[in-house]
């Protein structure tokens, strides 16, 4: 199965040699042994485009650093693509900003929280999970790092995933669309890494401390394996 993921955000270049791009993150969750998937990488935001949405068998987007609503060519076009590939009945994955842009695109809305800045882990309650979810406990703990937030999901869409500070964390829509607001693809270390190089420059000091603590003592119960076995569920639907 062809997998085209759609990288819209550049991970920092000092963390790259270490743990990858977005991208390479995304293949060593979700194919480490190198068996089920072949993936093709386009750099969207480089302007980087498949021909059609037919390129591929299944579709990934990625985290970024840019909002959903800003005015950049290329966020207009990917929103016209995720429309074309729902279409089509391709399987379209979305993490973090990819969670938003879906959303935007298929008629939701996205804004800045008001909370502020989620960082570290987030826990969310799982309700309504579909067939491809069933591996999956009525709570998973995952890594986190946004400011935006889907305030309202597409019409159809099924809010499965929620917290106190994310109402909205996640939501499919049938068969063709999986999301989730946290970060799957991020080992503990990397987002720990990332904290400390957005500390006090984007991140408020007093917001990254408290999380630098949290992601020390509960990496062994983040649930990326398993969330990640959901994901390959779904692609291989």
């Amino acid at each position: 199965m062809k997998i085209g993921i759609l990288q819209v955000g550049k991970a920092p270049e000092e963390s790259i040699d270490i743990y990858g791009s977005y991208a390479e993150m995304f293949i060593a969750l979700l194919d480490p042994k190198k068996q089920s998937f072949d993936f093709k990488i386009f750099e969207i935001c480089d302007d980087e485009f498949p021909l059609s949405c037919d390129e591929c068998d299944g579709w990934i987007i990625t985290g970024s650093r840019h909002g959903v609503y800003e005015s950049i060519p290329w966020i207009k076009q990917l929103s016209q693509l995720i429309v074309d590939i729902v279409n089509s009945n391709s399987p379209l994955l979305g993490i973090c900003f990819g969670h938003q842009i879906i959303a935007q695109a298929l008629g939701g809305k996205v804004e800045k929280s008001a909370k502020g800045w989620g960082v570290g882990f987030d826990t969310y309650k799982l309700a309504d999970k579909t067939h491809y979810m069933d591996n999956l406990n009525s709570e998973i703990m995952l890594n986190i790092m946004h400011q935006d937030q889907v305030t309202i999901p597409p019409k159809g869409a099924v809010v499965y995933a929620a917290s106190d500070f994310c109402q909205c964390a996640g939501f499919y829509v049938d068969d063709k669309v999986l999301t989730i607001q946290a970060h799957p693809e991020f080992l503990v270390d990397f987002n720990k890494a990332l904290l400390i190089q957005r500390s006090s420059s984007v991140i408020p000091k007093e917001i990254v401390d408290p999380a630098l603590v949290e992601l020390d003592r509960g990496y062994k119960d983040v649930d990326s394996d398993n969330f990640a076995q959901s994901m390959r569920n779904f692609l291989l639907r």
